[in-house]
């Protein structure tokens, strides 16, 4: 447990995720406005583009968001999001707890009528299945098939940019030469230049969503939620 308000520990990277959970833990509105607002509706495309009942992801969505300010089903719990340190971004975190709880879930009600009793079990205030080993590691949110897709409709995303503009996005965003030296070397204005790499970024996006419910029409993924898993580790 973490002494002090959080945004004493905050590593340089993650600043503004620490400040945001720290202002939201304080009761400030704009911040559990912004949480609530970025949070609620990411975590609910999430599950439900692996499957997840509309319904269901809501109702643990809700949850989840709720235990976030310390309003557990036991009544008033330590707030999750106090447990938040910053190792990685916020939505990084939120999606990890959420996919976990919903295995959890599944695991329960996979096991439930056939878990192991003992007569101790009142005196103890024991949970069955908390027996029960573990789910399969390899059931992971960011899963194998998952990166395959997105990684392919990507690629594909990036292969539909005509040579120059796929050369002007790798020169400003991977090597970080200005757009105004680009357009010197294209001898151009820069106006052009960023026009060029504006329309490329848009391009990108819908090629990928495109190719990605072309794939897989059950998948309710967004070009933000896309970014985020990327952001939240997966290796395309």
């Amino acid at each position: 447990m973490m002494n002090g308000p959080l945004s004493e520990v905050k590593p340089l990277r993650y600043a503004e995720d620490l400040d945001l959970a720290d202002r939201a833990l304080s009761g400030e509105v704009a911040a559990v406005k912004e949480f609530n607002g970025t949070y609620k509706p990411m975590l609910e495309r999430v599950l439900m583009s692996r499957g997840v009942d509309r319904l269901q992801a809501e109702d643990l969505v809700a949850d989840i968001i709720a235990e976030c300010f310390g309003a557990g089903k036991n009544g008033q719990t330590r707030p999750l999001i106090e447990k938040f340190e910053g190792r990685s971004s916020l939505s990084t975190w939120m999606i990890r707890i959420t996919w976990n709880r919903w295995l959890d879930l599944k695991r329960r009600d996979k096991f439930r009528g056939d878990l192991p009793s003992y007569d101790d079990d009142d005196d103890r205030s024991v949970d069955q299945f908390d027996r029960v080993a573990g789910g399969d590691p390899g059931d992971e949110l960011l899963d194998s098939d998952l990166s395959e897709l997105m990684g392919r409709a990507i690629r594909e995303a990036f292969d539909s940019l005509g040579p120059d503009v796929l050369l002007m996005m790798k020169l400003s965003y991977l090597h970080g030469v200005s757009q105004a030296n680009i357009a010197r070397m294209w001898q151009c204005d820069q106006t052009r230049v960023s026009r060029s790499l504006t329309a490329a970024r848009e391009q990108v996006a819908a090629v990928t969503m495109q190719r990605i419910r072309e794939a897989d029409s059950t998948l309710k993924l967004e070009w933000e939620d896309f970014q985020k898993l990327c952001a939240a580790g997966l290796d395309l």
